[in-house]
C-alpha cells in the first residue's frame, strides 16, 4: 500500500455500493469519468463539520488480492470482562485477549467465567497469534484456562502485559510451554498475512496499547480500553499523532470500547486524583489505610510518592497488591525509595502514626480481602486505631454497592474516618466517556465502526453516538458474542451463521462448559433447599427393599420436619411402585416418575420447589 496523498478538497460521503470498488483498500473505488477521487471509508460529514483531510490514492485492480475477512467476539459483547475477539484473515486465525469475566452477586459460588473457546476446536493450527490489549484480567485473566486448549499459540503485547501473562502461566506451571514475545510501541511485527501495530493509549494500567491490524484487505484498529488523559500520571499520553496517520491513510473498521458510553463530557485525569489524595495524606493525623484496586498502578505510584512526600513509609497488605507491586517495581514501572515499601508486619505498630501508610485491597468489599477483615477486626496484622484515615480510591462495580457499604460502616464502628468517591474526588474511570469516544472516530474515521466491551445499553449508546456523526446504518455493528461479521471489500455484512457461545465457569480448580446449568442448579437450591430420596432395590426385579431413605436441607425442619418426611416418604414410594407396575422398569423413567409427584407434593403442600434427586442402591 503507498502514502501517496492526492490533492487537496473536502472529502466526499462514503461511495455508494453501487460504485467499482476496491477489496484491498477498503472505500477505495474507481472513480466514473470526470468524478473526483474519494476517501477511503470516510463519511458524510454533518453539516458546519470542519473538513477531513486528503486521502490516499487507490491502488490498481491488478495489484489486488482475493480472499475473505471475517470478525467475530467470543466474549466481551454482552457484558464487561470475558473479552475476546477474533479476526479471521483467509486461512489465518488472530486472538485479541483471553480475559475473565468476575461474577455478579446472583452466581452463586463461582470465581469467575471465561470465554468459550469451543468454535475454535479443530482449528488451533491456523491460530498465528494471541495478542493483549493491556495487562488488567478482563484481557489476560483465562490465559491458564485457554492457551494450552489452544494448542500455545505465540502471545505478544507490551512488556508490562506480558509480565503479567507471565505471572498466571507460572501460577499454573505453564511458562514453559508457552511462547511469549514483548514488543515496543509502534514497532511493526510481521504475522502470516498481517502487520500488527501496538499504539499507546492511557488507561488504568500502564502499556495499554491500541492494536492496528494491517491486513491485505484493509486496516482493523481494536482500541482496547481506553480513554483520553492529557495529563496523565507516570506515562505518556496516547499517541493521537499516529492514530490520526492511520486515519488519513484509510481504516475499514474500528472495534472500540464502550464502557462509559452513557456517560457525556471526559472522563476525569489523574491528575485531579493525584491532587486530592495529596491534600488527604498531608492532612491525616494518624496511620493512613488505601484500599484499591491491584492493578492501578498509576494510582498506586502517586499514593507511594506522596507517602515518600510527607515521610510515611508504606505498608503492603494482600497477595494480589504485594504481587503486582513488585512485577511493576521490577520493570521499572513503579518508582520508590529502598526501603520505602515493606509487607505489613507487627513491626510497624512501633512507628508513630503520622509515618504510616497502608495500601491493602479488598475495595470492592471481597469478604476474605484485606479491608474487610480489617472492618470486623479480624486482620492478622492491621487493627483499626481510632484518629485512622481510610481512603476507598475506587467505585463499586456493579453489584458490589451492599458489600462496600458494609465495609465502611463497619470501618465508621471501629473508629476510622472513612473517604469515598461518593464525597471526594478519588476515582477516575480507565474507560472514555462520550467525548473521548467521539475524539477516537474522528482520529481514525474507520469506515465501520463495531462497538465492543460493554453491556447491550453501552454498545447501544456508542451506536447511536456515532450515527449522530454521520455513520449510516448499515456502517455500525452491534455484534453479540458468537455473530459474525464479513468484509466484502468496503462494505461488511453480518453472517447468517452464528457461533455457539456458552457461559464457561471456573468453579474452585475445576471448569464446566455448562455454566449455565451449573448457576441454575445453586438458585434452586439456595431458594428453596434440596431434598434426596434413596431407594433400595432388588437388581432383577426393582422392586422395594424397603421405605425409601428421606435426607433434606435448606427445605424442612421444626414441628413440621415429622409430618412432611412422612408424607414424602409415601408419596414417593407410591409413584415409584405405580410406575413400576406399568411394566417400567428404566432407571430414568422411575426417577422422572418420582421427581414429578414429589414436585406437585410440594407445590400444593409448601408453595416451594425444592430440588429433587432420586438416587436407586441396586441390593
Amino acid at each position: 500500500m503507498t502514502d501517496t496523498q492526492t490533492s487537496g478538497g473536502v472529502v466526499s460521503p462514503a461511495p455508494s455500493p453501487s460504485l467499482p470498488l476496491s477489496p484491498q483498500r477498503p472505500g477505495l473505488f474507481r472513480p466514473r469519468r470526470r468524478r473526483r477521487r474519494r476517501g477511503p471509508g470516510f463519511l458524510p460529514r454533518p453539516q458546519n463539520a470542519p473538513a477531513l483531510s486528503p486521502s490516499p490514492a487507490p491502488q490498481r485492480v491488478a495489484e489486488l488480492k482475493r480472499g475473505h475477512l471475517r470478525a467475530y467476539p467470543l466474549g466481551g459483547f454482552e457484558q464487561v470482562g470475558r473479552n475476546c475477539f477474533v479476526l479471521e484473515v483467509d486461512e489465518d486465525l488472530y486472538i485479541i485477549d483471553l480475559g475473565l469475566q468476575f461474577p455478579d452477586e446472583d452466581m452463586m459460588g463461582i470465581d469467575y467465567l471465561i470465554p468459550d473457546i469451543s468454535s475454535l476446536k479443530g482449528k488451533e493450527n491456523r491460530i498465528v497469534a494471541v495478542l493483549f490489549t493491556h495487562g488488567h484480567l478482563d484481557h489476560i485473566g483465562a490465559v491458564q484456562h485457554l492457551l494450552p486448549s489452544l494448542h500455545f499459540p505465540p502471545c505478544y503485547g507490551t512488556k508490562l502485559t506480558m509480565a503479567f501473562v507471565r505471572k498466571r502461566l507460572e501460577e499454573e506451571q505453564l511458562t514453559g510451554k508457552a511462547r511469549l514475545h514483548t514488543v515496543n510501541f509502534r514497532e511493526k511485527v510481521r504475522l502470516g498475512t498481517i502487520e500488527v501495530e501496538f499504539l499507546r493509549v492511557t488507561h488504568s494500567i500502564p502499556d495499554s496499547a491500541a492494536i492496528a491490524l494491517h491486513t491485505p484487505y484493509g486496516t482493523l484498529v481494536h482500541t482496547g480500553d481506553f480513554k483520553f488523559d492529557l495529563t496523565p500520571m507516570n506515562e505518556p499520553p496516547a499517541d493521537f499523532h499516529r492514530l490520526a496517520e492511520l486515519g488519513d491513510k484509510g481504516v475499514l473498521a474500528i472495534i472500540a470500547d464502550s464502557t462509559n458510553a452513557t456517560k457525556p463530557g471526559n472522563s476525569k485525569s489523574e491528575k485531579e486524583i493525584s491532587d486530592t489524595l495529596y491534600g488527604l495524606i498531608r492532612d491525616a493525623k494518624g496511620r493512613v489505610i488505601v484500599s484499591t484496586f491491584s492493578s492501578l498502578l498509576n494510582r498506586l505510584q502517586q499514593i507511594i510518592q506522596h507517602a515518600h512526600a510527607f515521610n510515611r513509609k508504606v505498608f503492603i497488605a494482600g497477595r494480589s497488591m504485594e504481587t503486582n507491586i513488585e512485577i511493576a517495581q521490577n520493570l521499572g514501572y513503579l518508582q520508590a525509595p529502598r526501603g520505602l515499601i515493606r509487607k505489613v508486619n507487627p513491626g510497624m505498630d512501633k512507628l508513630p502514626d503520622r509515618e504510616v501508610l497502608i495500601i491493602t485491597t479488598g475495595s470492592q468489599g471481597e469478604e476474605a480481602a484485606g479491608l474487610a477483615r480489617i472492618g470486623l477486626g479480624t486482620h492478622r496484622h492491621i487493627a483499626v486505631k481510632k484518629g485512622d484515615t481510610v481512603i476507598l480510591s475506587s467505585n463499586p462495580i456493579l453489584g458490589n454497592e451492599r458489600a462496600v457499604a458494609k465495609v465502611i460502616n463497619n470501618l465508621n464502628l471501629q473508629g476510622a474516618t472513612v473517604k469515598t468517591n461518593q464525597e471526594l474526588a478519588l476515582h477516575t474511570t480507565g474507560h472514555g466517556y462520550q467525548n473521548d469516544l467521539l475524539l477516537m472516530h474522528r482520529l481514525v474515521r474507520a469506515r465501520h465502526v463495531i462497538p465492543e466491551h460493554g453491556e447491550p445499553h453501552m454498545r447501544t449508546a456508542h451506536a447511536n453516538l456515532v450515527r449522530g456523526i454521520g455513520y449510516p446504518e448499515n456502517q455500525v455493528h452491534l455484534l453479540t458474542n458468537g455473530e459474525i461479521l464479513e468484509f466484502d471489500g468496503p462494505d461488511a455484512r453480518r453472517s447468517k451463521t452464528k457461533l455457539p457461545v456458552r457461559d464457561v465457569i471456573i468453579d474452585g480448580r475445576g471448569s464446566a462448559g455448562e455454566g449455565q446449568r451449573v448457576l441454575d442448579d445453586r438458585k434452586v437450591m439456595s431458594n428453596a433447599g434440596m431434598l434426596i430420596v434413596l431407594f433400595k432395590v432388588y437388581t432383577e426385579s426393582k422392586r422395594l427393599v424397603a421405605d425409601p431413605d428421606i435426607l433434606s436441607r435448606g427445605l424442612i425442619y421444626g414441628s413440621e420436619q415429622q409430618e412432611i418426611t412422612r408424607e414424602v416418604m409415601q408419596t414417593s414410594r407410591k409413584a415409584y411402585e405405580d410406575e413400576l407396575n406399568r411394566g417400567e422398569k428404566d432407571r430414568k423413567a422411575l426417577k422422572r416418575a418420582v421427581m414429578g409427584s414429589l414436585f406437585r407434593y410440594f407445590d400444593r403442600k409448601l408453595d416451594r420447589e425444592p430440588m429433587v434427586i432420586p438416587l436407586m442402591v441396586e441390593v
